[in-house]
């Protein structure tokens, strides 16, 4: 298999909640992040372990957007509103998104990527966002996404 079955592999198992296939695909030294807890999980026992060990079981992950590919992330700030974020590709970092459902009924964006090395899932580093609705004033300027 090359990164990209790998990867795309590994985030099939995730939909599948299948762990024994996580395992075999993570580095015994996997490093699992969740950025907005400050959370990192050190290796692929623990994470195996987390994963087994969640509160009312695994909910259900749908990925919608499986794994584009990153080499350079280039931050540019204007002079006004928000920062530019330019992502480019190559064939060992791979982005994902799609929506976790948790146990007790919350549905949550969910964003990250995964790192291959060596062919193995050596990093995962994933992003949860509760849904909102959107404010009234940007109404002029958007359109509503399915």
């Amino acid at each position: 298999m090359n990164n990209r079955q790998i990867a795309q592999r590994y985030a099939e198992a995730a939909e599948e909640k299948d762990l024994t296939t996580l395992a075999q695909l993570a580095s015994p030294d996997i490093e699992v992040r969740y950025p907005q807890s400050g959370e990192v999980i050190r290796g692929r026992d623990n994470y195996v372990a987390m994963l087994e060990n969640y509160p009312g079981g695994l909910g259900d992950l749908e990925l919608s957007e499986t794994l584009g590919t990153k080499e350079r992330v280039t931050v540019q700030t204007p002079s006004f509103g928000m920062p530019v974020i330019t992502v480019t590709g190559n064939d060992t970092t791979f982005f994902f998104e799609g929506f976790a459902e948790y146990p007790n009924g919350g549905r949550f964006h969910t964003a990250g990527y995964i790192e291959v090395q060596n062919m193995s899932i050596i990093r995962e580093t994933t992003y949860f966002a509760e849904p909102f609705d959107a404010p009234a004033w940007r109404q002029p300027y958007v359109e509503d996404t399915p």
